[in-house]
């Protein structure tokens, strides 16, 4: 039996610095994007989140690309 991998869309987040609270713990939000289809190549998305980044008021402190695959059998 063989794999079968079937590559689903992914989601490019962005991962904000919005401030330190009383307490001195970092304040982060994220902000998601789904629907991501699978052909888009991570350097294409990376131009797209990199544009996103300079309409933003707060300061990103990560990109992320989650990518999901389906298993099955052949």
């Amino acid at each position: 039996m063989a794999l079968a991998v079937n590559p689903l869309d992914s989601r490019l987040q962005l991962q904000f610095h919005l401030g330190v609270n009383e307490e001195g713990k970092e304040i982060t939000r994220t902000k998601s994007f789904s629907r991501i289809k699978n052909e888009v190549s991570h350097e294409d998305l990376y131009e797209v989140a990199n544009s996103l980044v300079d309409l933003q008021e707060h300061t990103v402190i990560a990109i992320r690309r989650n990518s999901n695959d389906e298993y099955g059998e052949e």
